[in-house]
């Protein structure tokens, strides 16, 4: 990456001012997904960052390596460590820390980023960063640290330490918008079971429970009632990788409307059996009706 920056003095400290970035991605020599790597790595640029004058450009680029096609972060990584260089290089030349840098210029509360997502619970939820790094910053006691650090390095030429505290703001779901998708097959059994199957790939991130809890809690069963069968593309057609932090928001939502259609085809029959009726019997009823 290639970039021109400022920042300026004030009373309360230093301030970003203007950041012109433009960046170059190795997609090898097929395009793949360069394209939303690209984008995404775009939409961190700015960091957690207010720069009142902001230009960021990525551009792809052809080469001759194999196609480097989308990892973990999916292009976040690297517009994070673009912004994070830059901003510890303005701390520099204003010789203040650099974490007084990043604290004094994250966003704040009605401010928005360049690409137009604007800070505010009804817009975008909570903006949690800037309480969460103070707490952090006390309660890990970063400034203590950093002066046993610096004494330790005085005293050892070769074995060195070091800490670091960086924000991070992640946005959810696939740039690429029609892999915004998910879907969920539901089974209602006349025992009161009911087994899930939906498009995710459970990798030790707690998918399959968290699927089997929206079930569990729509339905007004046990947990233990629901089962989730292996991902399968005879169950739930086309699936979308798991990725981009948004599994559980698709796929617990796909189960949701799955179980809330079946709950609406067996209301009259609730209506008859009364709101007391345990699942087991209505799905019962529903099966002889």
């Amino acid at each position: 990456a290639n970039y021109s920056a400022s920042a300026f003095m004030t009373e309360e400290g230093p301030k970003l001012h203007a950041v012109d970035i433009d960046m170059y991605l190795n997609g090898g020599w097929a395009f793949d997904l360069t394209g939303p790597v690209s984008d995404r790595a775009l939409f961190h640029s700015d960091g957690c960052y207010y720069w009142p004058h902001f230009r960021s450009v990525s551009t792809p680029c052809k080469t001759v390596q194999p196609a480097h096609t989308a990892y973990r972060g999916f292009g976040g990584p690297q517009g994070i460590a673009i912004c994070e260089h830059i901003v510890e290089h303005l701390a520099v030349a204003c010789k203040v820390p650099y974490d007084s840098m990043r604290r004094l210029n994250m966003y704040n509360v009605g401010q928005s980023t360049p690409f137009g997502m604007v800070f505010s619970e009804m817009s975008s939820g909570k903006w949690n960063v800037p309480t969460m790094w103070d707490k952090l910053y006390t309660d890990c006691e970063v400034e203590r640290r950093r002066r046993d650090i610096a004494e330790f390095n005085s005293k050892n030429k070769f074995l060195k330490r070091g800490i670091a505290m960086v924000p991070t703001k992640f946005g959810i779901a696939f740039t690429a918008k029609y892999m915004n998708q998910g879907g969920a097959l539901v089974h209602l059994y006349t025992d009161g079971t009911v087994l899930v199957s939906h498009g995710g790939t459970e990798m030790g991130q707690g998918l399959h429970t968290k699927v089997c809890q929206v079930a569990a809690q729509a339905f007004g069963v046990p947990v233990e009632n629901v089962y989730v069968n292996d991902t399968s593309t005879d169950k739930v057609a086309n699936t979308i990788p798991t990725a981009a932090s948004m599994s559980t928001d698709t796929y617990g939502m796909a189960t949701l409307d799955a179980c809330r259609q079946i709950l609406a085809r067996l209301e009259p029959i609730r209506e008859k059996l009364g709101p007391d009726a345990p699942l087991g019997d209505v799905a019962k009823a529903a099966h002889l009706a």
